[in-house]
C-alpha cells in the first residue's frame, strides 16, 4: 500500500512571510482560481499583498497554509474580530472562515487538518459558532460530511450589457418619478462623499432585519460611521471607483440607494455591493426604477464594462424577479454552512 504524501501545516502572517513563500502563495491563488472556475482575473501580486497588509481596527485575518513537495496546496483562513471593538460585540461568539485544498491533493486529511487549526482557534477565543461559504461540490461535499448544516443558498447571477433591453431601462427609470412626486436623484461616480454614507446608513441599517437569511444564525450588526469609513478607505486604497445612485422622497429623506465597485484591473465589469427600497416605497416600481438609473449611469461612466454581477439570496424573489427582467443569467450557486464548535470537534476527532 502507498502512503499518503507527506504535507506540513503552518501559519501564514502575510508582515513576516518570506518572500519565497508568498512567492508559492501567489502561484497557489491562480491555480485556486483556474480549478475554481472563475472568470474574474486574479488581482496581481502587488495589489493582492497590499491588501493583505492592510489592518483593520476590526479584526485580523488569521491563516494557515498546507505544504507539500515544496509548494502550498491548501490554505484556510478566518477574520478574528476585535473584541474591544463594542459595535461588533454581538459578533464575537461566531467566526467565518473559507479554505481551498487543490484538486489532486483533495481526500488525503488536508482539509481536516487545516480545519484543526480553525477549530483551536475557535477554542483559544471563545467561539461557538463557525460559518463557511462554498461553490464548490467537493466543498460541499466535504463540510456536509463532517457535520456543517446549509443554512443558506445564494445566487451569483451576471448580466452583458450588450443584452439589456435599453428602452425597457427607459421606461423603468422614466416611470419612477411619476410613481414618486417630487423624487430626487442623485449620483456618486468614483467616490461616495461622507455625508452621504451619514445619510444612507439609518435606512441600510433599517433594512437588514429585510435580508433574507433562511435559517442562518448571525447576529445582525448595524453598520457604523466608523465601520463604513474603514470601508471607504479599503476602496481608495484599492483604487477602486465607488459609483452610487442615492434617491430622495419629496421631504429629502432617502428612501433608496444602489451601489457598485469598478476595479481599474477588471476594466470589463462592476460588482453590485447593495440595493435597498424604504418599504413604505416598495410596489412603485422605485426597485426597476433604481436599478435602471444606475445601469444608465454605469453605462456612461464606464464605457468599458461589458458585465454587471450580483449576488442575491435565492429566496429573495422580488430581486431576482427583477433581475431576470434585465436580462440577468444565474452563474454560480453558494451555499453557507454553519457548525458548532462542539461538533466540529467531534467531526475531526472520528
Amino acid at each position: 500500500m502507498t502512503a499518503p504524501p507527506a504535507f506540513d501545516i503552518l501559519p501564514f502572517d502575510p508582515h513576516s512571510a518570506p518572500p519565497e513563500l508568498w512567492a508559492e502563495r501567489h502561484v497557489f491563488r491562480r491555480v485556486r482560481h483556474a480549478q475554481s472556475d472563475a472568470d474574474d482575473l486574479p488581482p496581481s501580486d502587488a495589489w493582492f499583498e497590499a491588501l493583505e497588509r492592510r489592518p483593520s481596527a476590526f479584526g485580523r485575518n488569521v491563516h494557515w497554509v498546507a505544504r507539500a513537495e515544496g509548494r502550498i496546496v491548501g490554505i484556510v483562513g478566518a477574520f478574528l474580530p476585535n473584541p474591544d471593538q463594542p459595535d461588533i460585540r454581538a459578533a464575537l461568539p461566531h467566526l467565518h472562515a473559507d479554505g481551498f485544498v487543490l484538486k489532486e491533493w483533495r481526500r488525503q486529511g488536508i482539509g481536516r487538518r487545516l480545519l484543526a487549526e480553525i477549530h483551536g482557534l475557535m477554542i483559544a477565543h471563545g467561539k461557538s459558532l463557525l460559518t463557511l461559504v462554498t461553490d464548490d461540490a467537493d466543498g460541499h461535499g466535504f463540510l456536509r460530511a463532517i457535520g456543517a448544516d446549509e443554512r443558506l443558498r445564494s445566487v451569483d447571477s451576471r448580466l452583458s450589457l450588450d443584452g439589456v433591453d435599453w428602452a425597457m431601462v427607459e421606461d423603468w427609470h422614466a416611470a419612477m418619478p411619476l410613481a414618486v412626486p417630487g423624487l430626487t436623484e442623485t449620483i456618486h461616480a468614483g467616490e461616495v462623499p461622507d455625508a452621504e454614507f451619514e445619510a444612507i446608513l439609518p435606512l441600510h441599517n433599517a433594512l437588514l432585519p429585510d435580508l433574507p437569511r433562511d435559517r442562518l444564525d448571525q447576529p445582525l450588526i448595524p453598520v457604523t460611521m466608523a465601520m463604513a469609513m474603514e470601508w471607504k478607505g479599503n476602496i481608495r486604497y484599492q483604487q477602486v471607483e465607488h459609483h452610487m445612485v442615492v434617491l430622495r422622497d419629496a421631504d429629502g429623506s432617502v428612501i433608496a440607494f444602489s451601489d457598485v465597485f469598478w476595479h481599474p484591473e477588471m476594466t470589463d465589469r462592476v460588482h453590485q455591493i447593495v440595493t435597498g427600497v424604504r418599504r413604505d416605497r416598495r410596489g412603485l416600481g422605485v426597485g426597476k426604477g433604481l436599478k435602471a438609473a444606475l445601469l444608465r449611469h454605469v453605462r456612461s461612466a464606464r464605457p468599458s464594462v461589458r458585465l454587471m454581477i450580483t449576488r442575491n439570496a435565492a429566496t429573495n424573489g422580488p430581486m431576482l424577479a427583477i433581475n431576470r427582467r434585465l436580462g440577468y443569467a444565474e452563474h454560480t450557486i453558494l451555499r453557507t454552512h454553519q457548525i458548532d464548535v462542539a461538533a466540529l470537534g467531534a467531526a475531526l476527532a472520528r
